[in-house]
């Protein structure tokens, strides 16, 4: 097998020694990173390291996680650098996929960006290169992602009607499994005006649990979807066979109503991602 990561060319290393080491430059340190490259010899294509991006953890952040690279066997160390790869350019200040299918999501200020957890994490000084990887030190190292959809929107407070809802059906056991799905969230707001807009009482929408699915399942997509894979101005199938419409803005279509996702989107778990709405997507007319 070929090794992915090209490595260990000594004349590209400079960019990330220690301040005062001989053509270094004031840059975090990140010692770490020359050796633990070499020893993880990933296998794949040689010409995928160009576009890589490698958010490499600062000498002081792996301390404070209490992870020491070099020191994993060569499999878990190949996961531990797949959740830090992505073959997005960060530069561009947008979403974040880690090669593990983490989502990061701008941080709100330059070089800095949320895990699925809501950690900040911020770019130390300026972008390097190491072995074809463009390479930015950070100051945090990235945690797996544990969570299941269920269990995310099970400890969302804005979301519990929509829990309740989903255990009330039946749905909630699906979201605990292995997927991958893709859930749009709607708040516990929308959940309680859907009834109203569907000209139900909320009780009679409670007690009539094939509507209720039938609504729910409509917003479960097959798949691990971010956000930049949304099909604006075009078309996308639920689980349960239902057709969702995107405007050429980025709009979902739900009756009269055009919906944008809002914040708390793009929330990576370990069997899909999780968006949020503020109304719920009533199903197409038959």
């Amino acid at each position: 097998m070929l090794d992915w990561l090209q490595l260990l060319n000594p004349l590209r290393h400079h960019h990330l020694l220690p301040p005062g080491a001989a053509g270094a430059t004031a840059l975090p340190c990140a010692q770490w990173l020359v050796p633990v490259l070499a020893a993880a010899r990933l296998a794949g294509p040689p010409s995928a390291t160009a576009a890589l991006t490698l958010l490499a953890p600062s000498d002081q952040a792996l301390r404070a996680a209490g992870v020491v690279p070099g020191e994993l066997p060569r499999n878990e160390l190949q996961h531990w650098l797949m959740r830090h790869l992505s073959a997005d350019d960060a530069r561009s200040g947008g979403l974040l996929q880690m090669l593990d299918g983490q989502l990061l999501r701008p941080g709100g200020t330059a070089r800095q960006w949320r895990d699925s957890a809501g950690g900040v994490v911020q770019q130390l000084g300026r972008t390097g290169e190491v072995a074809g990887l463009r390479v930015l030190v950070v100051d945090r190292a990235l945690p797996a992602v544990t969570a299941s959809l269920w269990e995310r929107i099970a400890a969302d407070p804005n979301r519990r009607r929509f829990a309740a809802a989903l255990e009330h059906t039946g749905l909630a056991a699906l979201l605990n499994c292995n997927g991958p799905f893709t859930v749009l969230a709607p708040s516990s707001r929308g959940l309680a005006r859907a009834a109203a807009r569907l000209g139900l009482s909320p009780a009679a929408l409670w007690a009539d649990r094939t509507l209720l699915t039938r609504l729910l399942s409509g917003h479960l997509l097959p798949g691990r979807l971010p956000s930049s894979a949304f099909p604006w101005g075009g078309a996308m199938h639920t689980l349960a066979g239902q057709t969702l419409q995107w405007s050429a803005l980025g709009l979902l279509r739900s009756g009269d109503l055009l919906l944008p996702l809002v914040a708390g989107s793009d929330v990576s778990c370990s069997n899909g991602v999780l968006h949020c709405l503020d109304e719920v997507l009533l199903p197409p007319d038959d």
